[in-house]
């Protein structure tokens, strides 16, 4: 996560809207090696794509006291992507 090797855990539930769009929201939390957590709370908005794919975008809000990860509370805006077999891809850039 920004550059630092990180283990995260997290919840983020969906719904289909009547015109055919997901939102969502979650939270969860990413702890370096030595322990240091960054916790997230996040929203997005999805569409479905050919083939069961998912595509993704919002926005994450991160609050940490990591000395490794100099993000205090800032925010960050992503991309999420599940192809058909249901392996992810993300990206997240910080909002300066």
């Amino acid at each position: 996560m920004f550059g630092v090797p990180t283990t995260g855990l997290g919840t983020y539930t969906s719904v289909i809207r009547p015109d055919g769009s997901i939102y969502g929201e979650g939270e969860g939390i990413n702890t370096t090696e030595d322990g240091e957590g960054i916790s997230w709370k996040g929203m997005g908005v999805g569409k479905f794509l050919p083939g069961g794919a998912i595509s993704y975008r919002g926005m994450l809000f991160f609050r940490t006291n990591s000395q490794k990860i100099s993000l205090g509370s800032t925010c960050g805006a992503f991309e999420y992507e599940v192809d058909a077999a249901g392996a992810t891809t993300s990206k997240v850039w910080e909002w300066k």
